[in-house]
């Protein structure tokens, strides 16, 4: 069948069919082109340094790879998530409240998730920091802050989608 959503990790690519089944390619490292047998319903992935993480339709979370840091053992009872996105050894879901709930390596605290990412619709990881996007079209980062990139602009508004680079973050404004 037909590809609804691509996703790269460091060692892999992925793929969400139109039948709701993944598809993984690229350097085997540590088995994270090894999608679970019997995954099914997904309607969302993402992908790690050397893992990758699915979300299926009834708001659980699949992972797949390496698990160095914690980055495959999503938190007991999360249910309910709306939104994936992975960092390079971390995870990150939003339940459909808009909370934030990270799992991973916390090296530099990007899975300690602020008080202020309240009311979040998306998310992205870095390689080890962290970005929210709220309903209000703010931004909220956290992490390691090497190069500014959890320096969220003074000012900055009326965002309407978020990526987080290896190093730097970025922000589409309306």
């Amino acid at each position: 069948s037909g590809i609804a959503a691509v996703a790269g990790g460091e060692y892999s690519s992925l793929a969400l069919k139109n039948n709701r089944t993944v598809t993984a390619w690229g350097g085997n490292i540590l088995s994270v082109t090894n999608v679970p047998a019997g995954l099914n319903n997904v309607v969302m992935i993402a992908g790690g340094t050397y893992a990758s993480l699915a979300l299926r339709d009834v708001g659980l979370i699949a992972t797949w790879g390496a698990n160095f840091t914690g980055e495959t053992n999503v938190p007991p009872g999360l249910s309910n998530v709306v939104e994936i996105a992975s960092g390079s050894f971390h995870g990150l879901a939003i339940r459909n409240d808009g909370t934030v709930v990270a799992w991973g390596d916390d090296s530099a605290g990007q899975t300690n998730v602020p008080p202020s990412a309240t009311n979040v619709v998306a998310v992205a990881g870095g390689n080890v920091h962290s970005l929210a996007l709220r309903n209000d079209g703010t931004v909220v980062a956290w992490g390691y802050d090497c190069n500014g990139q959890t320096d969220v602009p003074v000012g900055l508004s009326n965002v309407v989608a978020i990526a987080a680079g290896g190093f730097h973050s970025v922000g589409l404004k309306s």
